[in-house]
C-alpha cells in the first residue's frame, strides 16, 4: 500500500513536473508566437512602406524621364530652328551681296554715262589723255621749282594715288614761290577717275593762286562725300584774319558746284572702288 502510493506520489509529481513544463513551453512558445507576428507586422510595415517609396520613386523616374524625352524634343526642335534661321540668314547675306554688286555694277555703269556725256560734251576729248599731260606738267615742276637736279626718276613712279602727289608738287612750289605755310589735309578713300583728278588739280591751283600770295599760312583741304570730293580752302594771314579764295569764273556745269571756301567736284571718284 505504502509503496502504491509513494509511486502513485511521484507520477503525481512527475505528471505535475510536466504540466508546470508544458504551460511553461507553451507560454514561451505564445511570447515566440506574438514577438514573431510583432516582427511579421513591423515587417509588412515595413514592406508596405518600402513599397509605397519604390512606387513614388518609380513615378519620379517615369516623370524624369518624360522631362528628359520633352528636353531632348526641345533641343532637337532648337536646334532644326538655328539651323533654319542659319540657312535664312545665308540667303539674306547672298541677296545683300547680290544687291551690293548690282548697285555698284549700276553706279559704275552711271559713271560710266557720266563720262561719256561730259566728253561728248567736250568734243569727245579724252579725260585720261589730259590728266596724263597734266602729271608729264606736273613732274616738269617739280624738276625745275621743286627739286632741281634730284633723282631723275619720276616722283609718279609706284605713286597709290597720282593725284595727291601731283597736289603735293604744287603746293611745294608755292611756298618755295611765296615763302608761306602751305599745307594738304587729304583724305579721299577711293580711286579717283581721270577726269576728276584733272578737275581737282586744276581746281586746287586756281583756288590756291587767289590766296597763297595774301596770306601767312594755307590748308587746302580735300574730302570724298559719296562720289564727289569737295575742295576746302582756309588761310590766315599774318594777323590771323581769315583769308577768303576768290570765286572762280567757270561757266554752269553740272560737274562743278561752288562752296564757300572752295569747289565741289561731282562723280569724282569711281564708283564700288576702295584705295588700300
Amino acid at each position: 500500500m505504502t509503496v502504491a502510493v509513494i509511486l502513485l506520489a511521484i507520477v503525481a509529481v512527475i505528471a505535475l513536473v510536466v504540466v508546470v513544463i508544458t504551460v511553461r513551453r507553451l507560454t514561451a512558445q505564445r511570447i515566440l508566437t506574438a514577438v514573431a507576428e510583432q516582427r511579421a507586422s513591423q515587417t509588412s510595415s515595413e514592406l508596405a512602406s518600402t513599397t509605397a517609396a519604390l512606387e513614388t520613386m518609380t513615378h519620379e523616374r517615369t516623370a524624369s524621364e518624360e522631362r528628359a524625352v520633352a528636353a531632348e524634343e526641345a533641343v532637337a526642335l532648337a536646334g532644326e530652328q538655328a539651323e533654319l534661321a542659319a540657312q535664312r540668314y545665308a540667303a539674306a547675306e547672298q541677296r545683300a551681296v547680290g544687291a551690293e554688286d548690282r548697285a555698284a555694277a549700276a553706279e559704275r555703269r552711271a559713271g560710266e554715262l557720266e563720262a561719256a556725256r561730259s566728253a561728248e560734251q567736250n568734243g569727245g576729248i579724252d579725260a585720261a589723255v589730259l590728266w596724263a599731260l597734266e602729271q608729264s606738267r606736273s613732274e616738269r615742276t617739280w624738276r625745275t621749282s621743286v627739286a632741281p637736279g634730284a633723282d631723275p626718276a619720276s616722283p609718279f613712279t609706284g605713286a597709290a594715288q597720282p593725284l595727291i602727289q601731283a597736289l603735293e608738287i604744287e603746293l611745294s612750289a608755292a611756298r618755295e614761290e611765296v615763302g608761306a605755310v602751305v599745307e594738304l589735309d587729304a583724305d579721299l578713300p577711293g580711286e579717283l577717275t581721270a577726269g576728276g583728278s584733272l578737275l581737282v588739280l586744276r581746281a586746287v591751283q586756281e583756288l590756291l593762286a587767289g590766296v597763297v600770295r595774301r596770306a601767312e599760312e594755307t590748308t587746302v583741304q580735300l574730302r570724298a562725300d559719296g562720289l564727289d570730293v569737295v575742295i576746302g580752302v582756309r588761310a590766315v594771314d599774318e594777323d590771323g584774319a581769315t583769308v577768303s579764295p576768290e570765286g572762280l569764273a567757270l561757266p554752269p556745269s553740272f560737274d562743278l558746284e561752288p562752296t564757300a571756301d572752295g569747289l565741289r567736284i561731282r562723280n569724282a571718284l569711281v564708283p564700288g572702288a576702295d584705295s588700300t
